[in-house]
């Protein structure tokens, strides 16, 4: 019999208690304070014009003549990517009842820097609502394939005594791996003929010209082309999607 399996759903805590707790989105934050007036207009004026969809690849890009510093550009894009425009008022707010804490990361200068650059910074850019909607179809569409393996082997037939083996059998099995809706692993295996393996590699490579087709089409029809997702990405060469 199984063992049970219990879900607790807590309550998400406050802006601010979260962000004491992460080290990482604390060095955001200077760095975000130290960005310079012209630096910030500069990161607006890119990011409100970009079209298609705001992934990684393309801020960088976008911000490379206003920011030199990679590290920079990588702050930037964490900061707009875990901090929600509507939450940066109470996130202000927050900090500046902590900032005469003893123990709180951020001083007194730095939180009154961000208060002029958070509310002109966290802006809610078209592109980068759109890579977010890419990314949100993306998980609802289907669950998500961690990984599957077709194993191959061979399974000995035995006499009725079970001492001598009179002949083997080949037989492959299909193993897949996906993330539930529970955010859980869920397997399941199949056996699969030597002519459904055949027609299983057949269908993938039809699919494969599929997607090209389909990724050409739209880099005609929608400006900016596919979003930059696991779910879009060509393969390397010599890599596998399995």
């Amino acid at each position: 019999m199984p063992e049970p399996v219990f879900y607790f759903r807590s309550f998400r805590p406050p802006v601010v208690e979260a962000l004491a707790e992460n080290p990482a989105a604390i060095a955001d934050l200077k760095v975000m304070a130290d960005l310079t007036d012209e630096q910030i207009a500069g990161i607006r004026d890119r990011l409100s014009k970009a079209t298609g969809f705001l992934d990684r690849k393309t801020l960088t890009v976008a911000l490379q003549d206003v920011i030199t510093d990679d590290k920079t550009i990588q702050a930037v894009w964490r900061t707009l990517r875990s901090l929600d425009p509507s939450e940066v008022k109470r996130l202000l707010e927050g900090l500046s009842k902590k900032q005469h804490e003893e123990d709180f990361p951020l001083n007194i200068l730095t939180v009154d820097r961000l208060h002029h650059v958070l509310p002109v910074l966290v802006h809610p850019y078209s592109a980068l609502i759109r890579y977010e909607k890419a990314e949100r179809l993306a998980e609802l569409t289907g669950q998500r394939l961690e990984s599957f393996d077709l194993i191959c082997d061979l399974r000995p037939i035995y006499d009725e005594s079970r001492k001598y083996l009179e002949g083997m059998m080949p037989y492959t099995r299909l193993r897949v791996v996906a993330t539930g809706v529970d955010g859980l692993p869920k397997s399941f295996e199949a056996e699969l003929t030597h002519q459904q393996v055949h027609d299983l590699a057949e269908k993938a490579s039809k699919a494969k010209d599929k997607l090209d087709v389909l990724r050409k089409s739209v880099d005609k029809w929608v400006p900016g082309g596919l979003p930059d997702l696991p779910l879009t990405r060509i393969p390397r060469k010599g890599s596998s999607d399995g």
